[in-house]
């Protein structure tokens, strides 16, 4: 083999290389899992902790430059939580920390809580949940240079149910998880609270 050849060799491996792994990553994109530590999601309380659990299923590390979580009802954006770029490592468990924004905060909170009373059978509501809407939006890059999104279109209930499935990986970071899990244990009285206050 001339030294030619082997040039050209490693220069296709070269290129081929960030290639190959922009295609992975895009893959890779799409069969995270999201979740809550306890498993008894709420749109209440993700509104106000701020915080998801991700998880990685597979062996490789897997990046995206944006996460947007949107609640429509009736088409109507209720809010949405916004997560800044973030690598997970290979079947690894992380707590992401987001923004949560709304247009309005009230009105917001109203819906979310019974949205979640409805899901929990909670109580009655004035509320169609057939309406509700969640949009996930991922976006990340080809070769560190094209734009790649990935929108996962689900109604309310779809949504509860797939954060609420137990994911392949165990949070390997407790102390991130560990403000998250003891607010999940304190918010899901709130609701409980405001109802017994507001019933005749």
């Amino acid at each position: 083999m001339n030294k030619f050849t082997i040039i050209t060799i490693i220069a296709i491996i070269i290129i081929a290389i960030p290639i190959i792994y922009g295609i992975w990553n895009i893959y890779s994109v799409e069969q995270l899992q999201f979740g809550t530590p306890n498993r008894e999601f709420r749109y209440f309380e993700m509104s106000n902790s701020e915080k998801i659990e991700m998880c990685n299923p597979t062996p490789f590390f897997v990046s995206f430059t944006g996460l947007k979580i949107s609640a429509f009802y009736a088409e109507d954006l209720k809010g949405e939580i916004v997560f800044e770029p973030t690598t997970i490592g290979p079947k690894e468990s992380i707590a992401l920390d987001g923004i949560f924004s709304s247009e309005s905060y009230e009105e917001s909170q109203y819906f979310f809580l019974h949205m979640d009373w409805e899901y929990y059978d909670e109580g009655a509501i004035r509320l169609d949940p057939s309406k509700m809407t969640v949009e996930t939006n991922f976006e990340t890059k080809i070769i560190g240079l094209i734009p790649y999104q990935k929108n996962i279109v689900q109604s309310g209930f779809e949504f509860i149910d797939m954060m609420n499935n137990e994911s392949e990986c165990k949070p390997n970071d407790q102390e991130d998880l560990l403000p998250f899990e003891i607010k999940a244990s304190i918010i899901p009285i709130i609701p409980a609270t405001i109802k017994a206050a507001t019933t005749p």
